[in-house]
């Protein structure tokens, strides 16, 4: 799926009456107008002429002058509905593929910040994991430090890491173990790396095991704990 692709329209039906009356407005209104320009142009010619007054010439410049801008007005307007019926039709804002689907014809669409989206899209290419390091270890890590991901379950298929970039910001934990020993009250630095998954039997969501060689080396490599896939196009 390409960006700008159409993912779904909402009942567009209202809508598209609304702009139907807003375009035969638009007509009425260059009927309009053309019609105060023919009166304007005619008159010109007879105030030369002495037929008709000053006056009567000055009323139907005034009238053109309306009739322009009603129909600059209904144009306007026109173009204000024919955007709302766009909205009506969510397009892709990236290049994806649709990774859940939560919505069918004929399905009610809420609107607002929603706990599960209605679509997750999302570029897979490269694949990209996101790794959350506790705030007390965050010091010894840098950005040119290996690092390697093992699939949880399967440790023989691993993968090298590529580092993407910091989160500039620490957050709270929220993805937790089920470990009685685990404090809940844990700061984490998160960290993207990405990876080319190539014939890697590795999909989105499921979760992984990195090492990242630590600064200052007490061993070959310092396990910084577990980490999940981002649900999500490159960070």
């Amino acid at each position: 799926m390409n960006a700008g692709d159409p993912l779904f329209t909402i009942d567009d039906r209202a809508q598209r009456a609304l702009v139907a009356v807003k375009a035969a407005a638009v007509q009425v209104a260059d009927a309009q107008l053309t019609h105060a320009k023919y009166e304007l142009n005619l008159g010109e010619g007879l105030t030369e002429k002495r037929v008709l007054s000053m006056e009567d010439r000055e009323t139907r410049r005034h009238n053109a002058q309306i009739a322009e801008a009603q129909s600059a007005q209904a144009k306007a307007e026109f173009e204000a509905g024919q955007t709302d019926l766009e909205r009506l039709t969510v397009h892709a804002p990236v290049d994806g593929i649709i990774m859940q689907l939560k919505l069918r014809l004929g399905e009610f669409a809420p609107t607002g910040v929603l706990a599960q989206p209605l679509i997750l899209l999302g570029n897979v290419v490269p694949m990209n994991v996101r790794v959350n390091i506790d705030e007390n270890d965050a010091w010894r890590v840098r950005g040119i430090a290996k690092a390697v991901g093992y699939l949880r379950g399967n440790k023989q298929i691993r993968t090298p890491l590529q580092f993407v970039r910091f989160e500039p910001y620490v957050v709270p934990k929220v993805s937790l173990t089920g470990d009685s020993a685990e404090r809940v009250d844990t700061r984490v630095l998160q960290v993207i790396y990405s990876f080319e998954r190539a014939d890697l039997p590795i999909f989105v969501g499921q979760q992984m095991d990195v090492y990242i060689e630590a600064v200052p080396e007490h061993s070959p490599e310092f396990r910084l704990g577990a980490l999940q896939p981002a649900t999500g196009g490159s960070h």
